[in-house]
């Protein structure tokens, strides 16, 4: 094992148990208490989806994957939980750290969310930056060969973002989801937009069920490829509140599980990181 070179995995992070709710969300809201109708819809998905999320899971099954693959350290940290990119530098001691967030398309603001607060608690270090997972050719072909067994409408899905100027975000998706469907109709929606940030990305859930309507579709199979793997804007956002408005239109709806913490997702994410540490 190579004691001078890390890997930092970085995903949002979410609390284990919903007695950290309110804690979590306040750091979200930069230190301001949550209002209460803020924590209570927060613990009201998270019950609708079982109690828990399988977020923790999974990103620790990266985790000790990647460990034993590439036989480096790999430091799990999250942004808004423990333990925290901000806090790294009492935790990651080695000299060049990997940094791989756990998101599949690359979004500047997203990236730079990460990249900034974790390598300023780490100055003086040298640093890889891992990006673009969804684009890996192992992670195509796993979505590639799902798709083939479905005649049902394609229907792709990812993560809304706060208007913030440029950000190369929604051309990537459009990229990601020509490679991995050539040949098939479809289109796409983003989800999960905020109560706050003002205006959101677009087409939203409501815009493209209209679409849906319009075009006399009566079923649909959705494809996540804004998220590695499940959890709450997956399991709730997705699951119950869009398939519940779907239904209500005569729509069907099926879902496409993410990558997650499958062989496709360890290849590939390991693979980027030795080909950007042979070139260091």
């Amino acid at each position: 094992m190579n004691s001078n070179i890390s890997v930092a995995l970085m995903y949002y992070g979410y609390p284990s148990h919903i007695s950290e709710m309110s804690e979590y969300l306040r750091d979200i809201m930069n230190g301001r208490d949550p209002p209460k109708w803020l924590i209570d819809e927060n613990i009201r998905k998270l019950e609708m989806i079982g109690g828990e999320t399988p977020s923790i899971r999974v990103v620790n099954n990266i985790r000790d994957k990647l460990e034993s693959r590439l036989d480096l350290k790999v430091h799990l940290l999250t942004k808004h939980y423990k333990p925290n990119i901000k806090d790294a530098a009492g935790i990651v001691e080695e000299g060049t750290i990997v940094e791989v967030p756990l998101f599949p398309i690359y979004s500047k603001q997203i990236f730079d969310s990460y990249y900034i607060p974790f390598e300023n608690s780490l100055r003086g270090r040298k640093f890889v930056r891992i990006e673009n997972i969804g684009f890996h050719p192992y992670i195509i072909n796993y979505y590639r060969k799902i798709i083939e067994k479905y005649d049902n409408f394609l229907l792709f899905s990812s993560h809304s973002l706060p208007v913030r100027g440029y950000d190369p975000y929604p051309k990537l998706l459009v990229d990601n989801m020509k490679i991995i469907s050539p040949g098939r109709e479809y289109m796409w929606f983003y989800h999960s937009q905020g109560p706050f940030g003002g205006k959101w990305i677009g087409p939203d859930m409501d815009y493209i069920i209209s679409k849906l309507v319009q075009k006399g579709i009566k079923e649909i199979v959705d494809v996540p490829i804004g998220f590695l793997y499940e959890h709450i804007e997956v399991l709730y956002d997705l699951d119950i509140m869009f398939k519940e408005k779907l239904l209500s239109n005569g729509i069907a709806y099926e879902r496409i599980k993410p990558v997650s913490d499958r062989d496709e997702t360890i290849d590939a994410i390991s693979q980027l990181i030795l080909e950007k540490l042979d070139r260091v």
